[in-house]
């Protein structure tokens, strides 16, 4: 008698070979979202990067996550996920290895987006390899040990980027993907197996090309809205280009048979819920990771791996948490969860907001460790809440565009905030100078700006600057930074409770139905 697909799964010895190969190449993913953080700063002074720049690094990666999630599983679904998954890992490896030979930020970028691409498909193939290669009996504790992974990439990204910074440079940083996805290659290529083609599934090309030149107008013209002017026609045609390209996405997205985001989703009031959370959470995450890093660095003058020590409580929170309350959210419901998160986080903006350069270092880890408590609270519960109105089959579905709104928040929050701390610290910085009689030009001021996390270069090109008043200069720039950090904060305490009245608006009385 044949055995059965279930019981060749049980049967096969390398199913768990196969679950080490696909998490370790997935690992890398989660390192990127955190190990950049840590290596701003020099990436800033070797390229000499502008905040509009640094951004996006962090933004490139991000917005190609947002628009590619959905496409590109389904291109797995259709074509194969082993092979698809590993044609992306080849590519992003190659990307990363450029990104470490970067010679501008302009190329650090258009690495990065190639890495958002190629990351995409790498997280979406993953979930759907593991589940083939394991029957359902054991699919719940393969997930695990995937997450538990991956999540480890994320936690010790911090560490990794401080480390390489310190001892090294910043580009091994993106060198270091290299040596893990072949590893991965040899772990996980002999016994991945392929999945079945699934011709019915269709890629909806024509949302995917309205939608990720609109999110790219809406970016650009929130972070150079304050340096062209908000009435200017260059921000004003962009800010036109984002509503036209997105309403266009939005009515496109109804009419076609396999969208890249249902928007039906969006009438249970518990998915729009979590959704409304996606969002304050993935702009709380990226923003507050981006500044927290700078200020460490550029400000208080830690060593990069001392920097990224002190970020790991965020990372390590959200690895943590997690597992140690999964049975409480199914006992009680994981709404009150999330609204301790997302308490959680409004108190370490609040915190935050009262950073000065020298704050002790046992209230920096207070701001930074309820920031991964409320991350990781949320984490654990969101997902629950958001697939419980739904059928089981459903739920890879909700996940997936749960995760395109948390990278919209993530992109739009960053740029946001970005807009805010810039406006801030240089209406900061041009008062102070002003006040002290000095007269500092805008290239010198840039250098200035890049050099602050070496305060050796930068006392010198002060003293090159204004000779003499270097001593006096350099605090200026950094109360100026301490400024804007504070309207990033603040940004971060309103949208946190917005978010909560908008959720317990929303689900005030209300029962999930399964749909």
């Amino acid at each position: 008698m044949p055995q059965s697909e279930t019981d060749m799964e049980q049967d096969d010895p390398n199913r768990w070979r196969a679950l080490v190969g696909i998490s370790l190449i997935s690992f890398i993913v989660f390192v990127d979202f955190t190990i950049v953080n840590t290596i701003l700063p020099g990436i800033q002074r070797d390229l000499h990067a502008s905040m509009d720049q640094l951004q996006w690094v962090i933004n490139a990666f991000v917005l190609m996550l947002t628009v590619c999630m959905v496409t590109t599983g389904r291109i797995g679904d259709i074509y194969g996920r082993r092979k698809i998954q590993y044609a992306g890992a080849i590519v992003f490896a190659l990307a990363s290895f450029a990104a470490g030979l970067s010679p501008s930020p302009e190329f650090l970028i258009a690495c990065r987006l190639v890495q958002g691409i190629t990351g995409a498909i790498l997280l979406t193939c993953a979930v759907g390899l593991v589940n083939h290669h394991f029957p359902q009996e054991e699919q719940g504790r393969a997930l695990a040990i995937f997450m538990s992974i991956t999540g480890f990439g994320m936690a010790i990204g911090p560490v990794l980027g401080g480390a390489f910074l310190s001892w090294a440079s910043w580009r091994w940083a993106f060198y270091v993907n290299v040596p893990v996805v072949i590893v991965g290659f040899a772990i996980g290529l002999p016994a991945i197996r392929e999945t079945p083609r699934q011709w019915s599934e269709k890629v909806d090309w024509l949302g995917l090309s309205v939608m990720t030149p609109g999110m790219t107008a809406l970016l650009i013209a929130i972070m150079r809205g304050n340096e062209w002017g908000w009435t200017s026609p260059y921000t004003l045609g962009m800010a036109a280009a984002a509503v036209i390209l997105l309403g266009a996405f939005v009515v496109i997205e109804q009419r076609v048979a396999q969208p890249i985001i249902r928007f039906e989703l969006f009438r249970h009031p518990t998915f729009l819920a979590c959704s409304v959370i996606a969002i304050t959470l993935g702009g709380f995450i990226t923003v507050g990771t981006f500044f927290a890093a700078l200020y460490l660095q550029t400000v208080r003058n830690e060593p990069p791996f001392i920097a990224g020590l002190m970020l790991l409580p965020i990372s390590a929170l959200v690895v943590i948490v997690p597992p140690l309350i999964g049975r409480l959210v199914d006992d009680l419901g994981p709404m009150r969860f999330i609204f301790a998160g997302q308490v959680c986080l409004a108190v370490s903006a609040l915190v935050q907001i009262f950073f000065l350069p020298n704050s002790p270092a046992v209230m920096v880890l207070v701001g930074l460790g309820l920031f991964g408590l409320g991350w990781g609270l949320q984490q654990a519960s969101s997902a629950v809440a958001a697939t419980s109105p739904f059928a089981p089959e459903r739920a890879s579905l909700v996940i997936g565009v749960l995760y395109s709104v948390w990278n919209v928040g993530s992109g739009v929050g960053l740029a946001i905030a970005g807009t805010v701390f810039e406006t801030l610290e240089k209406r900061a910085l041009d008062a102070s100078l002003a006040a002290n009689g000095v007269s500092i030009t805008g290239q010198d001021r840039h250098l200035v700006h890049s050099l602050l996390s070496d305060p050796s270069q930068a006392h010198t090109a002060l003293s090159k600057v204004s000779p003499g008043l270097e001593d006096k200069i350099l605090p200026l720039f950094k109360d100026a930074f301490m400024t804007g950090y504070g309207g990033a904060m603040w940004y971060l305490l309103v949208t946190c409770s917005i978010g909560a009245v908008l959720v317990a608006v929303i689900t005030w009385g209300r029962r999930p139905a399964t749909g």
